[in-house]
Formats: C-alpha cells, structure tokens, sequence
C-alpha cells in the first residue's frame, strides 16, 4: 500500500501541511507518507481560513503525494480523489454524505471535514501534492464562530479510536488514487459529480454581482462549478466566485 506506508506522528504541530512542506524542502520524502497530528496550532483550511481542532479528538493528517503524471491544469482531480475517500471512509459510519464544492464534506447540512490542497508545479505538471485534511471524529464541543461543526461521536452518540480509523482512511485513499494512476478519470468524475452537495436543487447563491438562484448541474475539467440559472442559462464560476447560502 503507497499511501499510509509511511505514518509519522507528531503530537504537537503548527499545521501538518508545513511540517509536509518543510520536509519536502530538506529531504526526499517517501510518496504516500502522512504526517498525522494529535493537536494543530496554527489548522488552515481553504480561502485563508483557520481549522480548529480540539487536540486529541480528530484526524488531522496531510498526505505526500508526487503525481508528475498529471498535468498542472488537471490539479483539481487531486482534490475530487481525496474528497471522495473521506466520503466512502464516512460511509461506514454515517448516512447522507455528500460533498460541498469545492473539497468540504458534509453531513446533511453540516460540515464534517475539509480539505487543504497544496501543489507544487515543475514545468506544466505537478511536482508533488500535500493533502492536508481534517475530519472531525471525537470533538463535540466547537468555537460558536464554526457555524455548522458535526462530527462522528455527535451523529452516533459514541466515542471512536483514532489509530484504528487511521488505517481504514489510507487503505480508502491508496485505492482513489490508484485510480487516478490508472486512468480511470471519467469513473472519478462522474463519482464525484453524483455526491455533490445539493446537485441539481434549487438553491441561492452570492457573487460579486449579489444574489441568484440556480442549481448546480457539476463541475467542469478545470474545478469550476457550473450553475444551472433560473432562466436555463448554465453559468460557470471559479473559486472564490460564488458562495452557496441555501
């Protein structure tokens, strides 16, 4: 197995992905290698946000990846493998899963994990790939500025063990990702489209230019979620464009 082969641990970090970077920038990392951590002080999630994890309570790893056979405009299949795997890793426990474009997981109407994804391009393809991700398994109590925080422990009413959890996510990822390495793009696609958050429901939007309502009909080859407007018009905006409010 490629992904989880090589676990380090850390019960003290600023954020997994820097220790993955600073790694890469000092020695040859093995491919598939997690930087797992007990407590993040500094967690960063998308768009410069923070992630907040009570210590000891979820998973937080990155993953270290060298998918040279991609191209750099294909960056955004990386995303759609992992949030996949955290979805079937979820599905063992959990019901209605669904993915929130572009890479947070939810469970029903609240979030459960995100995702940080961090390429390095050689030329115009991906020299390596950190994947950051944080799931929230045992944590019951959040900071009231997280809007809609659930985890596994409060869906399920128990307490779960990390280090047995670990393994199930690597063995899930090592298969998404041998996918990806074989070619099985449109079997990836089409996955990830049919667990997209509130696919093809009525739903209102924000842009820069205020408010619309739409649906959301997929995503396109570059990451660029594609909105199907009232009119019939189908719209595509990139990240940070578009925020989905209900």
């Amino acid at each position: 197995m490629l992904i989880g082969s090589n676990i380090i641990y850390y019960e003290k970090v600023s954020s997994t992905n820097d220790v993955a970077a600073e790694m890469l920038t000092k020695d040859t990392v093995v491919e598939g290698t997690i930087i797992y951590a007990g407590e993040q002080l500094k967690g960063r999630g998308q768009r410069g946000n923070k992630w907040v994890s009570e210590a000891g309570k979820n998973l937080t790893v990155s993953i270290i990846l060298y998918p040279g056979f991609l191209k750099a405009e294909q960056q955004f299949i990386i995303s759609k493998i992992i949030s996949l795997s955290i979805a079937e890793f979820l599905d063992a426990y959990s019901d209605a899963i669904s993915i929130k474009w572009p890479n947070d997981i939810y469970y029903k109407d609240d979030k459960i994990a995100g995702i940080l994804i961090e390429n390095s391009l050689e030329g115009n393809t991906i020299k390596n790939s950190i994947i950051g991700t944080g799931i929230n398994i045992n944590q019951v109590n959040f900071l009231p500025e997280i809007t809609n925080p659930v985890s596994l422990s409060m869906i399920n009413k128990r307490e779960y063990d990390l280090s047995a959890l670990l393994p199930e996510f690597c063995s899930i990822c090592n298969k998404w990702y041998n996918r990806l390495r074989k070619g099985h793009l449109n079997y990836i696609n089409n996955k990830y489209r049919s667990r997209l958050y509130r696919l093809n429901i009525p739903s209102r939007f924000i842009t820069a230019k205020g408010s619309v309502r739409g649906k959301i009909s997929g995503v396109d080859r570059f990451g660029r979620i594609k909105i199907e407007m009232d009119n019939g018009k189908t719209v595509v905006y990139g990240f940070r464009e578009i925020d989905l409010t209900g």
